[in-house]
């Protein structure tokens, strides 16, 4: 393969990749989740393939299984240009090879996933909100060590504690860092630098990557970037409150928008405001059960209510039936009354007097 590597530099030829990963791992319709690549790796079995890796990461659940499978394939040469950070270079460790392009940048870190959390609390809620986040950062130091560990495999030269602290410094690595550290086997001179604008930088902040090691370049819009910049879009999906671990996510710098259009929603979990991140709308479990109960509690209600509404409606039904069936019915027989005749005819008032006083 470094043969292959010298006669592209020398004659200056496009690479033949058989694989392409340059946006978010994990997604199928990208096709750069696990499956995706299972397939497109099973169309060239015992053959060679040459893997271009120019991605901000993703999933590292996909991340660590591509991995495994680059590895159980064997005969596999990572190509890495551009921006290569988190669940890219998971990935890319189970390359047989690994070739970065001059003016590539890498990036390793500690994983991360989303923490989100509002309203009011009581000293029992602090509690059990404490002791869950506890066991969210032991679950991460984990992960954490397994990475390390799994950095290490590669980087004969430094042990597993060193990368640790590596992740933890959480900073861009230039293509001769990378090759002294041990991540990559070779560098390779024929690549486009790329440049970190303004505009680019407050993107990368937008999604938590970090921009320690990066030289930013007056304002510009170089199209070499418009592959990275379109990629950036689906870096927002790591940023949902589906806690899903996510190799390139950085919570530290999510923005949390407190959004005030839910009043309905606010009132019945007792807060302010619902916290909006990017869109998603983050809830905790006993904020999710309340809507639930409240849910519950507004369908019984409505069938209540259907219930008495057709009691009405049948009540109304049968009375207008009864109606109908009187106007249907023989009417009952009337007695005349005949005007009085003349000698039973009313006088006037004076005459009745005279009467009434003759009497007396």
């Amino acid at each position: 393969m470094i043969d292959i590597c010298n006669n592209f530099a020398q004659t200056n030829l496009p690479m033949d990749y058989q694989i392409i990963i340059d946006d978010y791992i994990g997604d199928w319709w990208l096709g750069t989740d696990k499956q995706s690549i299972r397939r497109q790796l099973n169309r060239h079995k015992d053959a060679h393939v040459d893997v271009k890796i120019s991605s901000l990461g993703g999933s590292l659940d996909d991340g660590l299984d591509i991995r495994q499978q680059f590895i159980d394939h064997g005969d596999v040469t990572a190509h890495l240009h551009g921006f290569v950070a988190s669940a890219a270079t998971v990935l890319a460790m189970g390359a047989k090879r690994i070739v970065m392009g001059k003016y590539a940048l890498f990036l390793v870190h500690q994983c991360s996933n989303g923490v989100f959390e509002c309203g009011q609390m009581n000293a029992t809620d602090l509690q059990t909100l404490i002791e869950r986040l506890q066991k969210n950062k032991e679950d991460n130091e984990k992960i954490d060590g397994v990475l390390a560990a799994m950095y290490a495999s590669r980087c004969k030269n430094h042990s597993q504690e060193e990368l640790l602290d590596l992740l933890k410094e959480s900073k861009w690595l230039t293509a001769q860092e990378a090759l002294d550290w041990g991540f990559i086997d070779e560098i390779q001179d024929e690549d486009e630098a790329p440049e970190m604008t303004n505009a680019l930088a407050r993107k990368f902040n937008a999604v938590g990557l970090p921009l320690t090691g990066l030289e930013i370049q007056p304002d510009s819009a170089p199209f070499g970037f418009r592959t990275i910049i379109d990629s950036l879009k689906t870096i927002k999906d790591m940023l949902s409150p589906n806690n899903k671990l996510a190799a390139c996510e950085d919570t530290s710098t999510n923005t949390v928008i407190m959004d005030k259009k839910f009043t309905n929603v606010a009132s019945l979990l007792n807060v302010e405001a619902i916290a909006m991140n990017d869109g998603n709308a983050t809830l905790t479990a006993d904020q999710l059960q309340a809507i639930e109960t409240r849910l519950n509690e507004l369908e019984s209600q409505h069938t209540a209510d259907a219930t008495v509404i057709t009691e009405r409606d049948n009540t109304i039904t049968s009375l207008n039936e009864q109606i109908e069936n009187l106007k249907k019915g023989p009417a009952d027989s009337t007695t005349k009354v005949d005007e009085a005749d003349g000698e039973n005819q009313p006088v006037n008032s004076k005459e009745l007097f005279n009467q009434i006083k003759n009497l007396i």
